[in-house]
């Protein structure tokens, strides 16, 4: 009785082992089927990427991007997922073809369509904490944009630039004074870029044949208007200065880490002279 009553629970044992066997199997069997899956589903992000060198400065067109899939775990940080978030916008540094546009790389110009995007007769490139860039040291100086550079619209927030004036000085003697160039003040950062609103455009915002519903639209030219410097309160007077009695303003671009301090001569037609061997022409009596 003994043995028969041992053999049943031997039984009921090896039934119970086969069956956590085969339960464990097929659990194990159903966890490789999960991971494979999730190995074979890859997670995509659209970003848009660039179709074509675009260069340091240049205002990006729809012509230049497109949108590319890439997976998740390479998308860098401050990627741009919609095109219409980068057309318009300057590039602050080279993006090579097929690189990813990051939104750091990037200022505002204009909002794509027109003047009529634009609220206010004036826009800016950027924010600016002035609290923060100026500390206790410096003030920030309105510069009408009327130097070469600023007519062209090449300057960006964060540039470092120097100021050349030239004006005319009147000598005390017969013959003496004469126009004068200087480099006066040196490596001061531009803050801000504002910019002139767009002449609007006549027939802007209808919806008929000039203006197709899946046209590209091209970014509207940049006109700048005044430019924002952070500059010691002294080297703002002689700006002031020289505004005030019309003198001739241009400025010069630095390297972004230069910090080098030039030692420039005062230029006149006497020193051009004396530079290239040539006789100074002198005042018709």
């Amino acid at each position: 009785m003994n043995r028969r009553r041992g053999t049943i629970w031997l039984a009921a044992g090896l039934i119970l082992a086969v069956l956590a066997a085969v339960i464990s199997y097929f659990a194990f069997q159903q966890i490789t089927a999960e991971q494979a899956n999730a190995v074979e589903e890859k997670t995509t992000q659209t970003v848009v990427v660039s179709r074509q060198l675009i260069n340091e400065r240049a205002v990006i067109r729809l012509a230049d991007i497109t949108t590319e899939e890439r997976e998740v775990e390479e998308v860098p940080s401050g990627a741009i997922f919609k095109t219409e978030d980068v057309v318009g916008s300057i590039a602050t540094r080279s993006i090579q073809p097929g690189q990813v546009i990051l939104a750091q790389n990037l200022v505002e110009s204009f909002p794509v369509g027109g003047s009529s995007a634009i609220e206010t007769s004036e826009t800016v490139t950027t924010t600016v904490n002035f609290n923060e860039a100026l500390g206790e040291d410096l003030v920030a100086y309105a510069l009408p944009a009327t130097d070469r550079f600023s007519a062209e619209g090449i300057f960006l927030p964060g540039d470092r630039v120097d100021v050349l004036v030239s004006t005319d000085v009147i000598g005390e003697e017969e013959g003496t004074g004469g126009p004068v160039s200087m480099y006066v003040i040196q490596d001061l950062e531009i803050l801000q870029v504002i910019y002139q609103a767009p002449p609007k455009v006549e027939g802007e915002g209808s919806e008929g044949k000039d203006n197709p519903e899946n046209a590209e639209v091209e970014p509207a030219a940049r006109v700048p208007k005044t430019i924002l410097l952070a500059i010691e309160p002294q080297d703002a007077v002689v700006l002031k200065y020289a505004i005030d009695t019309e003198t001739s303003i241009d400025l010069a671009l630095r390297g972004q880490d230069n910090r080098r301090r030039f030692e420039v001569d005062t230029v006149t037609i006497n020193t051009i002279a004396e530079s290239y061997d040539f006789e100074a022409p002198r005042p018709v009596p």
